[in-house]
């Protein structure tokens, strides 16, 4: 996706949440759709604008607002040189209908297609989140989080790993990852994993959030404007964060899904 949006946006594809940026001003962003497809074939996506500040005082988001919003489709051949950049190319760029008077959200959807040199399982196999209790669910789901977290606070990375591993497998395919550089890759995450002892943060301010078509499931951070010394609108991280060392904090996307015949959730995305 080839974006330029005038103010905060939330992104869907495939029924994801691949983006959720509430920054104010102009926002110029290339955001990758390979994690969120499994296979060639046509999909669709959702690009969702909300009001700045300053718009909402006016009724909503402005006429003249719409005309800095761009949605294209683009490609690139990755070759980790100098030269990928020159491989971008526009594929489609999507109409922007005008409007007349303000709005409180305003939306493009749109369909897109793509031909991919392999097929993933991903998802496919997960049970369908969506028909649980949502009380029971979310119980289970922070259990699980709770797991990671306390795991991950105590110095010991291996189940967050073991919990990813089908993600990280599939991860270093949709990115055409050389397989020189896969133990480079690894070696550098277990050491930054190593960082999470005594700094993970309370899971907590969350709300819980089934994506793909009720398959897979996340716990969102809420609003908060500050945030372990930084300022910042946090509202659709993940639960699952890091504290900084003196200030700030990181954040471990995990979108889980729950296979056919288990009980126990896997960590499947970012």
């Amino acid at each position: 996706m080839d974006l330029t949006v005038p103010g905060p946006y939330e992104l869907y594809i495939n029924d994801i949440a691949a983006r959720k940026d509430y920054g104010t001003g102009m926002h110029n962003t290339f955001i990758e759709i390979n994690p969120y497809v499994l296979k060639s074939g046509t999909y669709k996506f959702t690009l969702k604008l909300l009001p700045m500040p300053s718009e909402l005082e006016k009724g909503g988001i402005q006429p003249s607002t719409i005309d800095f919003l761009k949605v294209a489709i683009s490609s690139y051949e990755k070759t980790g040189t100098k030269k990928q950049g020159e491989s971008y190319e526009k594929i489609k760029i999507y109409p922007i209908s005008k409007i007349k008077e303000p709005v409180p959200f305003y939306e493009v959807k749109g369909e897109f297609s793509v031909n991919l040199p392999y097929e993933l399982e991903g998802w496919s196999k997960g049970q369908n989140l969506s028909k649980i209790d949502k009380a029971e669910l979310e119980k289970k789901v922070v259990a699980f989080y709770e797991k990671l977290r306390n795991s991950l606070n105590t110095g010991n990375y291996k189940l967050f790993n073991e919990s990813g591993s089908q993600r990280t497998s599939e991860t270093y395919v949709f990115n055409y990852t050389p397989s020189e550089e896969i133990a480079k890759f690894e070696e550098e995450n277990n050491a930054d994993l190593k960082n999470c002892k005594d700094r993970m943060a309370p899971i907590e301010d969350y709300s819980l959030k089934i994506y793909g078509d009720g398959k897979l499931v996340m716990l969102e951070r809420n609003l908060r404007t500050e945030l372990y010394g930084i300022e910042k609108n946090i509202v659709g991280l993940n639960a699952l964060i890091r504290k900084g060392k003196v200030k700030g904090y990181k954040e471990f996307p995990t979108l889980l899904y729950l296979p056919e015949g288990s009980n126990e959730f896997v960590i499947i995305r970012k």
